[in-house]
């Protein structure tokens, strides 16, 4: 993991403009030396992270680089702040201007030299502790010989995806499932259902869970339908609000009344409902004790624990998950470690009798299978690859064999790897992880190195894919074209990347008041999962880099000066304001997200944006009140990512920024009209198109973005060459595309024609847009669309012909005030999963609608026509799990 480090700082020092600020300060020499060393370091911390284990003088050596090489990196960045103010006299002549810059040099100058003075100082400890460390792995025969497969910083290979398909390494459960459908369904009992699914961790118990959740005869079975995931560590108001508001919105003032408002809330939300409940993870018993007394006691209605605690809950029977037999293990494991073969030909002789030997170890776990299956398939499918790997794990009998496994696993990743798994440990237990927002903190954290011909962001997406092919990552959701869009980690893997992250002292998690402050003092990144911050920081490094706050408040953060990533992590955002005079000073920050009702201060939060010189990713899309972001921003060439709430003013024009790949919740300024922003590799848009500006000059600034992917559009009078996307230079990358008209015209319909849309688009939002024709007549030609959404539609009639919509999994309708009729031929939207109808009064049953023979769910609500003919679309739809909202 040193490596890793090493190379971050040595990037650093070669760093033109660090160079220059260190060269100005006095200490280049030293530095020229100490690049030179820490290189001669590196090669032996390489040899180190190919090592499957070290020993204890290994390790502390090891340690002793990575102390030292933090030490480095603190003095590289505090000597920015010790570089000579740059801001001439103006407005004075020449020769007066050059006498009081000069002045004021030689003042800034003597003011500074204590502090120069202390720079070099500290440069030359740094080299004599290098040289002492040198000299101590000679004198001690500290010794590395790497044990690796080949080049470890070897970009991975992207493995192939294919997205919305069931995870096809899943094994056994079948008859589990059908035993406890068949329970959850009983109509003999008199009560609800309770069933407890019990078994140690890596089992399979919430692989089981989903499997009954996502049956179709449970699903057309129950009015509604919630999963919530619990940790040890749990928060009974969060419990209470994600189960609530999976059938209703709260209110603004549900959470400020407190505990027993919610539980009270929580009865009256689902008393009358046939409800089925998943609790997955459950750790305690005071959890089912203050939710199951509670809950209506409604007949029909069923929860679902999964727990490692037998007794958890008193009034259910047990269902014990059996072991993976030897079989099923077999299956499982030859599933993972050669996915790429065809299933229905038989596995080598050689491998296939391996197998059985490595199955017979593994206890029929199936996490330590698919984790195991996951490190063969970066092997050579061959006898030799995989008898050396049986023979490497050092296999335990002792209950432990899929922590080895794990830890085997992890050893086998690449320094870079290594940090992106372990930074995995930031996230609380059981966290639904957005990818892009990892992406973002990984690039911020200077986890991703650089690749030719590809952006930082494409770098880490495969990386993650890598992680998630090992088994080390679980993909929660993907996109419609493939790509992971959330992820999570399994509690026992999270508990092995914590370790190491300890070991390393990569980063310090703090679920609760650490009982030695010593370990926050001392620790470069802080992950805090409780309402804490303030008393933490009062012991806080003065050096720390990475602050990732899941509970708030959000501390005062103005002493930490050094602080490269700041999060509010929490899933909803804060009904309170911002106070931004905490986040004064902080000049390196890359990675800054933070959510809030308002500004207490504009000067305080203007001082704070104006005063990032090195800001990548600015998450403010929760923000409220901004308005518009000091001009200061707009010039900052580090800009990668930009997220605002909708609304704000977007960038100047004079902007150059030429690393911007996603500008979110902007709106067109009128200074626009005489010069547009400089935005060519801009991959995602989202932007209002203002009334007064021209419709050309926003075609003119589209002209320019050829690297589009995503483009969300709101305007005014939206003009058929805006939505004809043929015209601009991204029209062949194009992938999700919105647009919305904020002030239709019923008479101004425009001509739809398939050619419009680019043909690889998937997903399709079109609202208040009026077209002359049946829009999905033309639409269903696009054939690798997979979802379309189309709302406020002025048409009575429409129809899907047969052949239509040939990889269409979504189709939503809202606010089709005017739809009447909707018909769907034979052999339309063969695939097609899920369809939602919201605000569609006068739309009768869709005929034709029994021909949708994979679809998953039918949502109708708030659609009083369709209301009434309820009991005859769940006749014709037998197949499907139908939900109606009123």
């Amino acid at each position: 993991m040193a490596e890793g480090i090493v190379t971050f700082v040595l990037e650093k020092l070669s760093d033109a403009v660090v160079k220059e600020v260190l060269q100005i300060q006095g200490v280049g020499e030293q530095v020229k030396t100490l690049s030179c060393e820490l290189s001669r370091i590196k090669s032996f911390l390489k040899d180190a992270d190919m090592m499957q284990t070290l020993n204890e003088r290994q390790k502390n050596w090891v340690n002793e680089v990575r102390d030292v090489t933090y030490d480095i990196e603190d003095v590289i960045d505090n000597a920015h702040f010790l570089k000579a103010p740059e801001n001439p006299s103006k407005e004075l002549p020449r020769g007066c201007s050059q006498i009081v810059s000069a002045a004021k040099r030689m003042w800034s100058k003597r003011k500074r030299l204590p502090a120069l003075h202390n720079l070099a100082g500290e440069m030359n400890e740094i080299l004599a502790r290098i040289q002492d460390i040198i000299q101590s792995r000679e004198k001690y025969e500290i010794t590395f010989s790497g044990e690796g497969s080949g080049e470890r910083l070897k970009l991975p290979v992207r493995p192939p995806i294919v997205p919305d398909i069931d995870d096809p390494c899943v094994v056994g459960f079948d008859l589990d499932r059908d035993n406890i459908v068949q329970q959850l369904l009983d109509t003999s009992t008199k009560r609800r259902a309770i069933i407890s699914i019990v078994g140690p961790g890596g089992l399979g118990k919430t692989t089981l869970a989903r499997k009954v959740y996502n049956s179709n005869d449970v699903k057309r079975q129950f009015d509604v339908h919630i999963w919530v995931a619990i940790s040890q560590e749990f928060n009974l108001m969060d419990i209470l609000r994600k189960i609530i508001e999976q059938v209703q919105p709260l209110l603004p003032n549900d959470l400020e009344r407190g505990e027993q408002h919610l539980l009270r809330k929580l009865y009256e939300t689902l008393n009358g409902k046939k409800y089925l409940l998943v609790l997955d993870d459950i750790w305690t018993s005071d959890l089912w004790t203050q939710i199951g007394g509670v809950l209506p006691d409604e007949i029909g209605s069923g929860v679902i624990i999964t727990t490692r605690i037998q007794n958890i809950v008193g009034d259910a029977e047990p269902y014990k998950l059996p072991y993976l037999t030897e079989k099923q293990s077999l299956e499982l494991l030859l599933k993972k470690a050669l996915p790429n073969r065809n299933l229905s030909r038989e596995y080598p002789d050689d491998l296939y009798e391996l197998g059985e030997q490595f199955v017979k170890k593994c206890g029929g776990l199936p996490l330590a299978l698919v984790v195991l299956g996951g490190l063969l398939s970066k092997r050579p499918d061959n006898y030799a690859a995989w008898s050396k790997m049986l023979q490497t794990i050092n296999w335990r009998t002792d209950g432990r064999e899929c922590t080895q496994i794990i830890a085997t696993s992890y050893n086998d990743l690449s320094f870079v790897l290594k940090s992106c798994f372990m930074y995995l440990a930031v996230f609380p237990e059981d966290y639904e992880i957005d990818a892009t927002e990892l992406f973002q903190l990984w690039v911020a954290e200077r986890l991703i190195p650089t690749e030719e011909s590809i952006t930082l962001e494409d770098t880490a997406e495969i990386f993650l894919e890598d992680l998630v092919q090992r088994s080390l990552v679980q993909v929660s959701r993907r996109s419609h074209v493939g790509s992971i869009t959330s992820c999570r980690i399994h509690d026992l893997l999270r508990e092995v990347a914590i370790q190491k992250a300890k070991e390393d002292n990569f980063v310090t998690i703090c679920s609760k008041p650490p009982d030695n402050w010593m370990s926050v003092t001392k620790a470069r990144r802080v992950a805090v999962h409780y309402s804490g911050c303030d008393e933490l920081m009062k012991h806080a490094n003065p050096n720390l880099r990475s602050l990732l706050c899941f509970e708030r408040p959000l501390p005062n953060c103005s002493q930490q000066r050094l602080l490269k990533v700041l999060g509010d992590m929490h899933k909803y955002p804060s009904d309170n304001p911002i106070n931004f005079e905490c986040f004064h000073g902080l000049t390196h920050l890359r990675y800054c997200k933070l959510a809030g009702r308002g500004l207490i201060n504009t000067t305080f939060f203007e001082s704070f944006i104006s005063g990032l010189k090195f800001v990548e990713t600015l998450d403010f899309g929760y923000l409220r009140g901004i308005g518009e972001l000091p001009e200061y921003i707009w010039n900052v060439k580090t800009l990668r990512h930009v997220k605002l709430p909708w609304g704000t003013l977007g960038p100047s024009s004079s902007a150059d920024l030429r690393t911007l790949q996603t500008l979110s919740g902007v709106k067109s300024r009128e200074s626009w009209n005489a010069q547009l922003p400089k935005l060519p590799n801009l991959r995602s848009l989202g932007i209002e198109v203002e009334s007064s500006f021209s419709w050309d000059l926003f075609a003119k600034l589209l002209d320019t973005l050829k690297h589009l992917t995503s483009l969300h559009l709101n305007g005014y009078q939206v003009p058929l060459e805006i939505v004809n996307m043929q015209r601009f230079p991204f029209y062949q990358h194009l992938q999700s595309l919105f647009l919305c008209d904020l002030s239709p015209s019923v008479e101004n319909k425009l001509s739809l024609q398939v050619g419009m849309f680019p043909i690889h688009i998937t997903e399709l939002t079109l609202g208040y847009l009026q077209f002359n024709v049946d829009p999905l007549s033309v639409l269903e030609k696009l054939c690798n669309l997979r979802r379309l959404w189309l709302w406020k539609q002025e048409n009575q009639k429409m129809s899907c012909s047969a052949g239509g919509f040939k990889q269409l999994h979504e189709l939503e309708f809202m606010m089709l005030g005017n739809l009447e009729e909707w018909e769907i031929k034979a052999g339309a939207m063969p695939i097609l999963k899920e369809v939602t109808l919201r605000s569609c009064d006068k739309l009768g049953v869709p005929l034709g609608i029994q021909y949708l023979s994979n679809l998953k769910e039918l949502n109708v609500e708030r659609c009083r026509k369709l209301k009434v003919h309820a009991d005859e679309i769940r006749d014709i739809c037998k197949h499907v799990p139908y939900k109606l909202i009123v």
